[in-house]
């Protein structure tokens, strides 16, 4: 099964070294019970916090978790928000060049609050859930991303509360 194309239900979820397939998530996550479609990409960005020059990133994963926590943090969405329409939650792994997408959650809703809520609550718990960490290359050197190893791998379960996104 190619794991970057999508499901016959309504959650996607996919770790792969190939480029992430922005507009197919756009396009797969519209119904039409839905008005609200947010899409959010997270690309590699040109520095990071004390390092300018930041020429790429390399992101490793322990793949056995990563799928089930991504369709965790799904099915905990669905359950703070129960009208939600479709969910994407996409991650790339290997070396990533400044301006490629690293990252992408798309999610549908029959209300903009809602699509706003989930898509900020699904990218929110991704990042501190799922144990995915990067090397960052810049013009100083090459190291693990500030802070990588320092904060452990949460469970979806106790993230958040109630229906606000983490900060």
């Amino acid at each position: 099964m190619d794991l970057m194309r999508p499901p016959g239900d309504d959650t996607w979820v996919a770790l792969s070294p190939q480029p992430l397939p922005l507009p197919a998530v756009a396009d797969w996550a519209v119904l039409p019970r839905c008005g609200a479609l947010v899409v959010f990409t997270g690309t590699v960005r040109d520095h990071a916090e004390g390092r300018p020059g930041v020429s790429s990133l390399e992101y490793e994963a322990y793949t056995a978790e990563v799928e089930p926590r991504l369709a965790g943090i799904a099915d905990e969405a669905r359950r703070r928000w129960p009208d939600l329409g479709r969910i994407a939650l996409l991650h790339r792994t290997g070396l990533l060049e400044v301006g490629e997408a690293s990252v992408a959650v798309a999610v549908s809703a029959p209300h903009r609050a809602e699509a706003f809520a989930a898509a900020r609550f699904c990218i929110d718990t991704v990042k501190v859930t799922v144990p995915i960490w990067k090397h960052e290359t810049w013009a100083g050197g090459r190291d693990w991303a500030t802070g990588a190893l320092v904060a452990p791998v949460a469970d979806v379960a106790v993230v958040g509360g109630g229906e606000e996104a983490v900060s």
